[in-house]
């Protein structure tokens, strides 16, 4: 249905109020709402926008009429504007449309519009309800009508368009309007009455239910449609004496409750980037540092589900960075009670390392945005299980990924991907099929607007940023620094899982032997961006990555990578790729030498990719760019279920 009003931005909130009872009861229907306007602030606009988040039938078009073809036209009802006349130009303004249902604002929907949208309009330019007010008034004699000539009240009026375009009808109310001016006291509607006589089809008054109908037809109150609030005293005036204005004052209270309404998100993930005691991680930093900080907002609050907690019968709760964090219950009727209560609109995952939370959603509508991080097959983790100092924890888990092909198989869940290169194994990973529609949201970093890659001078400074841990081969760069004693080389992270088995691994490298490497633990913040603008080079060693937000981070102060990771192919753009490397990796650390030595010996060359990934970070990974992208997803996809 297209639904048209003509307003200015006074009567921004009578609007909406009329939108969200239509969209609550015509759940069914397509309802694309149409503007007519030349004064309508970003505000209001956001106020309706705000509708659509949860009514997945609705949409809006704005359109800005002509005003000036209107100046001319008189107003004698001090409380009806100029926007009145914007009718007469709808069907030269949609020339596509054949039929319209025309509404003004002061109204309210109380029942579904279908019968009166699916009336036949035949060789008539409208369908309107005749007008109580007018034959009380013994008016029409005074514009030449008869006594049993149709008069309709022009606040609900199903239009023909393509028939008022084709005779020109548009033009002929404007004339007409001129023509008449003084002569008349009703002025649009008298105008279309009079234009459009014996081409008019009556409607119920059910669907136009306006104050003289409420007073004089008091059986049809309940079964009204439409009601409209006709008149100065409207109900969003302290005196009202029309029976039905608390029906228009309930919807309101709705809509005044949809404006204050979030979508509700919950982020399913095992670690906050320290937060609540959890592991200092990839995954935890992208939570916490990005998404925690930047989605919420005046549509979108974002609670962190961290998993099965301690107690069985209750939640804890955290309170970290403006945000709730919570350890749900252990006990399956109480996880199950609680999420109940919480009713979140849409779950977030990045990757998922447990489907604690979606086997204890009990509401089959649920959805799930699957944001694709580092997807391991059992393949994956044959090649990281080639490392025999220590082993990697593997927690390769099948029921995991088959909760996710089960949620996919029911249309449950939406893919999002950080890098085009790991589509393939999140399908083989999931059991997906080859055109599963996987939507792109790089992960993003915070650029250093202020930071000039030409002008500032890098040290011979060589970095490893990440978690020291199995996968990472911290040992690889201890030995690349060892061979290399004319450079300084910086450790920056800690261990947090298998510290003992880490700890007893790196010994010989931690004693201080080794005068050019230094170990500075974990670091954050600014503490963390010195060391990245003063590197040339940051070394990755691990023996699986996927797009590690370390190479960004990196990318985006012009430190070049070397590395025997190639995701998206960054290190072969803005580095070295030394190429695979299996197992403990000791017989290829020449490969992180040769590749060191060869940035560090041409400075012109090293210069050009620097700034080719400085300028490559802040046009793909930009906070501004991935706020709008997952907010974005976010949004689509609480519609996509809505209501």
């Amino acid at each position: 249905m297209d639904i048209f009003f003509a307003v200015n931005d006074a009567y921004a909130r009578q609007l909406s109020t009329a939108i969200v009872s239509i969209a609550e009861n015509n759940k069914s229907s397509p309802l694309d709402f149409h503007i007519l306007t030349t004064d309508f602030s970003a505000i209001s606009r956001r106020r309706l926008e705000k509708i659509c988040l949860f009514y997945k039938n609705v949409s809006f078009t704005y359109h800005q009429p002509d005003a000036a073809r209107l100046e001319k036209l008189a107003l004698n009802i001090d409380y009806i504007s100029v926007e009145t006349y914007f009718r007469y130009l709808i069907a030269e303004i949609v020339p596509g449309l054949d039929k319209c249902l025309y509404l003004d604002a002061d109204i309210v929907v109380n029942g579904s519009l279908e019968p009166l949208w699916n009336m036949p309009l035949g060789d008539n330019y409208c369908v309107g309800v005749e007008d109580l007010f007018i034959i009380r008034q013994n008016y029409k004699p005074k514009i030449g009508f008869a006594a049993n000539d149709l008069y309709v009240n022009a606040g609900v009026l199903l239009l023909n368009l393509r028939k008022i375009r084709a005779d020109g009808m548009g033009q002929k109310l404007i004339d007409n309007t001129e023509r008449l001016a003084g002569k008349i006291l009703y002025q649009d509607q008298d105008i279309i009455n009079i234009t459009f006589k014996g081409h008019i089809a009556a409607a119920d008054s059910i669907y136009n239910f306006a104050s003289a109908n409420v007073r004089r037809e008091p059986g049809k109150r309940k079964k009204a449609v439409i009601i409209h609030y006709t008149g100065s005293a409207k109900p969003w005036h302290t005196r009202c004496a029309n029976k039905l204005k608390d029906v228009w004052r309930n919807y309101a209270k709705n809509e005044q409750l949809l404006q204050k309404r979030k979508i509700k998100v919950g982020l399913i993930i095992d670690e906050f980037f320290g937060g609540a005691g959890t592991a200092y991680g990839g995954y935890g930093f992208l939570a916490r540092k990005f998404i925690a900080k930047y989605i919420p907002d005046d549509d979108i609050q974002i609670d962190v589900l961290l998993g099965r907690g301690s107690r069985k019968l209750r939640s804890e709760k955290f309170h970290v960075d403006d945000v709730d964090l919570y350890r749900l219950p252990r006990w399956k009727f109480f996880v199950q009670r609680w999420l109940k209560k919480k009713n979140y609109d849409i779950y977030l995952s990045i990757e998922l390392v447990s489907d604690f939370v979606l086997k204890n959603e009990t509401n089959p509508q649920k959805k799930l945005i699957l944001w694709i991080q580092d997807p391991r097959p059992m393949y994956e983790w044959d090649e990281i299980n080639t490392v025999t100092l220590f082993p990697e924890k593997c927690y390769y888990k099948q029921e995991i990924y088959d909760t996710v092909h089960r949620w996919y198989e029911q249309g449950r869940v939406c893919f999002i991907s950080q890098g085009e290169f790991l589509n393939p194994k999140a399908k083989d990973l999931y059991n997906l099929p080859d055109n599963v529609p996987i939507r792109y949201v790089p992960n993003p970093v915070e650029i250093d607007e202020n930071f000039d890659v030409e002008k500032y001078s890098k040290q011979n400074h060589i970095i490893f940023l990440g978690r020291i841990e199995s996968v990472k081969r911290g040992w690889l760069f201890c030995e690349i620094a060892k061979r290399m004693p004319e450079y300084e080389f910086f450790v920056l992270g800690q261990s947090f899982r298998q510290k003992e088995d880490n700890a007893r691994i790196l010994e010989p490298y931690t004693g201080g032997g080794i005068k050019n490497l230094h170990f500075a633990g974990h670091v954050d913040g600014e503490e963390k961006a010195d060391y990245l603008r003063k590197a040339k080079i940051l070394v990755n060693t691990s023996i699986h990555e996927a797009l590690p937000v370390s190479f960004l981070e990196a990318l985006s102060y012009g430190t070049l990578l070397v590395s025997n990771r190639n995701p998206e192919e960054l290190t072969a753009k803005f580095g070295i790729w030394v190429g695979d490397v299996l197992g403990d990796g000791f017989d290829k650390v020449d490969l992180y030498v040769e590749a060191i030595r060869k940035i560090m010996a041409d400075e012109k060359q090293r210069m050009q990719k620097a700034r080719e990934a400085v300028a490559y970070v802040r046009e793909v990974h930009n906070v501004p760019r991935f706020v709008k992208d997952l907010k974005e997803a976010i949004k689509q996809e609480v519609r996509g279920q809505s209501r």
